[in-house]
């Protein structure tokens, strides 16, 4: 893993998003206050899906948010097993 590459545990990558964020001086709280959003926003886009909050944290961090959240980010699967119209 390089400075660039998160860790694939939550736990871990939790704290590696907030260490990033402490590089460039930001906390989750102070990143949400700035926004003027509610200080825990920020924090609930490390537990679950909250795309402008993600984006938001990826710019300040330089790294895309595709590579520090990929599970959120896969293309969604197409149903293979589509109903055939009856004629």
């Amino acid at each position: 893993m390089n400075k660039q590459t998160p860790p694939q545990k939550p736990a871990e990558r939790r704290a590696w998003i907030k260490y990033r964020l402490e590089l460039v001086g930001y906390s989750l709280s102070g990143l949400s206050k700035e926004l003027g959003l509610y200080r825990t926003a920020a924090k609930m886009a490390l537990d679950k899906p909250y795309p402008r909050m993600e984006r938001i944290i990826a710019e300040k961090i330089g790294v895309p948010p595709e590579v520090i959240w990929p599970e959120r980010y896969q293309p969604k699967k197409q149903n293979s097993r589509r109903r055939q119209r009856k004629q």
